[in-house]
């Protein structure tokens, strides 16, 4: 099983790469999937996630399929395969 990793333009500068495909195991979630993200592209992740609560920076938004994993689970949102996840910088930050 794997999700595509989608990327913005900033982002997208850090990678090196506009998409990255992520092996995926059952039932895992998008805490687990940054994490293996963060072992190739650790910059990356830096800029996205805040230190202290783990969830994204209000600046980024997570989207899995379209819909802003905020209004799911948040970081907890439970992945599947063939998933599309993009990560990009939000056109307003929100709090």
């Amino acid at each position: 099983m794997e999700v595509v990793v989608k990327l913005s333009d900033e982002l997208r500068k850090q990678a090196g790469t506009d998409t990255i495909k992520i092996p995926i195991d059952e039932d895992e979630t998008v805490d687990t999937l940054l994490m293996k993200l963060s072992r190739r592209h650790p910059k990356l992740v830096e800029l996205v996630l805040d230190p202290t609560t783990g969830e994204a920076k209000g600046n980024y938004e997570i989207l899995i399929n379209g819909r802003r994993i905020r209004h799911l689970r948040g970081i907890y949102t439970k992945l599947k395969h063939k998933d599309e996840v993009l990560i990009a910088q939000s056109e307003t930050e929100s709090s």
